[in-house]
């Protein structure tokens, strides 16, 4: 009865393998490659420790419509998933062929039409480039401060149901050179799987990412020498990237003794930072981290900013910005020092000593704490003063 059992179960993967199967040849025969890729890659995942034969198929015809689409890093990586000349007779046959041709025209340079192939195996696809050559991709503008949405050519993409897909995707544009190795991605968004299914998975998401960001030719995800890289040729402006350039040049200039550039820069990085780095609650260690991060940078900046202008006697936008430091982080005695002293020099004395005892307030409810003896020696000349 058992083996009855597991024969039938056998029988009905098969059934749905072989009708996914037949169903991406539809998708490609009129043209959807991309959904046609897709169900290529359901049918080896559901048959890869079961049925071969299937398996292989899909990963040879899975291979061709990868190179029809100019993705050659993954068509590597599903020819070498193949293990014997497909034994099923493809029905993908003229894809493949257009895929050699045009194989063979790019890796020549030129436009004239190949010599058609004698046959279709062995095929050698360690002679294709590792990655697409760039056309001319439109623009992406990426949001992710206070919110994350993408833009293409300024037409804003829907949502992604893929979240590993678009966590790659966030990921790398933090990293240096917006690029990571696969295993270091693999470690990162499944450090529970087996080395084996994790690669599977993080080529499904990459996938995934692909379809969601590429247009019809071209690519903004690379491949190469084991890592995924945003393709340095494609126009991508990120608001992080921006707001850490301005707030780089704004150190650089504040180090450098230029204070009117560093206050130049700064107010412009605290204008960049229109809310936290976005983070929902599924989302993994690294995205806290990296909100943490460019929320720390950003406080530092309006500290920094809120010198400035003491150091120029403009002791009320100094309070402005460091009202909104304090917005943010209320313990910062040292913050609340500085407002007291801009007051008094606006001649605003109530309002210096109100700030002293909001401070005393928030330390003594939320920490059982008292303010530093600096500060109370502050509040000390101030009430004196003029008595």
């Amino acid at each position: 009865m058992e083996q009855h059992m597991v024969e039938g179960r056998l029988e009905n993967v098969e059934e749905l393998a072989t009708d996914l199967l037949r169903q991406a040849e539809r998708c490609a025969k009129s043209g959807l490659l991309q959904q046609a890729q897709a169900l290529m890659a359901q049918v080896w995942t559901i048959t890869a420790n079961g049925d071969h034969e299937l398996a292989n198929t899909a990963a040879w015809e899975s291979a061709w419509l990868l190179i029809r689409l100019q993705i050659y890093d993954e068509a590597a990586e599903w020819f070498e998933r193949v293990t014997a000349p497909p034994i099923r007779q493809s029905r993908l046959w003229p894809a493949a062929m257009q895929a050699q041709s045009q194989l063979c025209r790019q890796l020549a340079g030129s436009a004239a039409e190949p010599t058609p192939p004698l046959t279709l195996w062995p095929i050698a696809p360690a002679a294709a480039p590792e990655n697409p050559p760039t056309p001319a991709l439109p623009p992406l503008t990426i949001s992710n401060l206070g919110r994350f949405q993408i833009a293409r050519a300024g037409s804003v993409l829907s949502h992604c149901k893929a979240r590993k897909a678009m966590a790659i995707f966030r990921y790398l544009l933090t990293r240096r050179h917006r690029s990571a190795h696969k295993e270091e991605l693999m470690e990162l968004l499944w450090p529970d799987v087996p080395p084996r299914e994790a690669a599977h998975s993080l080529h499904v998401a990459v996938s995934a990412l692909r379809h969601h960001l590429d247009p019809v030719a071209g690519t903004y995800l690379l491949f190469e020498d084991g890592c995924y890289t945003i393709n340095p040729q494609a126009p991508v402006e990120d608001d992080c990237a921006a707001f850490q350039q301005l707030s780089d040049t704004a150190e650089h200039a504040r180090r450098a003794g230029d204070q009117p550039a560093a206050q130049q820069a700064y107010v412009a990085a605290i204008a960049a930072y229109q809310g936290d780095f976005y983070v929902d609650d599924r989302d993994p260690a690294w995205a806290l981290s990296e909100r943490e991060r460019l929320l720390t940078r950003y406080l530092t900046n309006l500290d920094h900013l809120g010198r400035i202008l003491i150091a120029q006697q403009r002791f009320e936008p100094a309070i402005d910005y460091y009202q909104r430091l304090l917005d943010r982080d209320s313990y910062r005695e040292d913050v609340h020092s500085q407002i007291m002293r801009c007051y008094w020099q606006l001649g605003r004395r109530g309002a210096a000593l109100r700030q002293y005892e909001r401070c005393a307030a928030i330390l003594a409810s939320d920490l059982g704490l008292e303010p530093m003896q600096e500060m109370q020696e502050l509040y000390q000349v101030i009430t004196h003063a003029n008595a």
